[in-house]
């Protein structure tokens, strides 16, 4: 009988190259800053060469692990010329960790775009399929249609209990971290300018925040809950200009939370142009952890879970769970990933 060869471990590969341990594990964790060029491949090289599996991820996918691949549907809305901020570093922590193990990652379509049929078509002509990842809410009958064709399927920022495995943001730590931040400067009078009202998303976010101002014997004004249909830097332009326009001759708020980092650029730039002055006026914060928070400055003061650690929770998920067919009895995971928290200079002392 043919011995399995040992695979290699990042400890192993540190003392190999003679280099340190931590270095190792950045470098095979898809991270290049401040890493040279030389370090870099040698230790994928190494790592290559050795048949370095990552943690999490099953040995015995190893034989046929060259050909398989995780394909990717985008909900209704999406589209992958336009892919949404937060998902667009989704797709690179799920393609971070997949590469790693010689998993390749492809594009199925659009939740409005494909049928039973396609699919079936689009898997019948494909190498072995590890499983699907749904970025976003989609509808209860897709997903179902999803789980009929005998893989496993992974949703993620959308939890659909009893049908698959999810990779969530934990929102309302997110809300908490802002809130009690805000609070801590004094402010009490708060606004929500949100996007995207129709998903889950929102819903989620919102709640959050009444429930963290509630902790503290405070509410948010009906009248200052806004809610548009999408989720860009025109979306909070616009939220923020008719919240001014609703508060003219009342008691404003001091606190605008925005539902993502773009939607808070677009506020940022009304409040500009209307000589409100940020933070001084208003404090502007997030529930945010992609590129738009420190894209320019001045860099927003956000909280969130980050969507590239998703994506990689969510590759690790679908290798460990073997991938493949889905047995009738299948207990499915739901993952949260803890929020951070940033505080930026969007944010300041109550004057009011």
């Amino acid at each position: 009988m043919t011995k399995t060869k040992k695979r290699i471990s990042q400890s192993q590969i540190a003392k190999e190259l003679g280099v340190s341990q931590s270095l190792v594990s950045l470098v095979l964790n898809g991270r290049r800053e401040n890493v040279s060029d030389e370090s870099y491949n040698r230790i994928w090289t190494l790592a290559d060469e050795k048949g370095y599996i990552p943690r999490g991820m099953q040995p015995n996918l190893a034989p046929d692990v060259r050909s398989s691949y995780v394909g990717v549907i985008l909900r209704t809305g999406l589209r992958l010329a336009n892919l949404s901020n937060t998902f667009s570093h989704v797709h690179q922590g799920l393609f971070t960790v997949l590469q790693q193990s010689h998993i390749s990652t492809t594009f199925l379509g659009g939740e409005g775009d494909l049928d039973e049929k396609m699919l079936y078509e689009l898997l019948r002509r494909r190498d072995p399929l590890l499983g699907i990842v749904v970025y976003g809410e989609v509808k209860e009958p897709f997903l179902r249609a999803l789980g009929a064709l005998g893989v496993e399927v992974l949703s993620v920022y959308a939890n659909m209990p009893g049908l698959c495995h999810s990779v969530l943001p934990n929102e309302k730590q997110s809300l908490e971290q802002l809130v009690d931040h805000l609070t801590k400067l004094g402010h009490t009078r708060f606004a929500f300018l949100g996007g995207n009202a129709k998903l889950g998303r929102n819903h989620a976010r919102l709640s959050a925040l009444r429930e963290s101002l509630a902790a503290r014997n405070l509410s948010l004004d009906e009248r200052n809950v806004l809610n548009v249909s999408n989720g860009d830097r025109q979306e909070g332009f616009d939220c923020a200009a008719e919240l001014v326009q609703r508060t003219a001759g009342r008691e404003a708020p001091t606190a605008w939370v925005c539902y993502n980092g773009l939607m808070a650029r677009g506020a940022l730039q009304f409040a500009l142009l209307r000589g409100i002055r940020i933070p001084q006026d208003i404090s502007l914060v997030t529930i945010d952890r992609t590129r738009a928070c420190e894209e320019i400055h001045p860099y927003m003061t956000s909280a969130g879970s980050d969507p590239q650690v998703i994506g990689e929770e969510a590759a690790k998920l679908l290798c460990r769970s073997g991938g493949g067919a889905r047995s009738v009895d299948k207990i499915y995971t739901d993952l949260v990933v803890p929020s951070t928290f940033d505080a930026g200079e969007t944010s300041g002392p109550c004057s009011a």
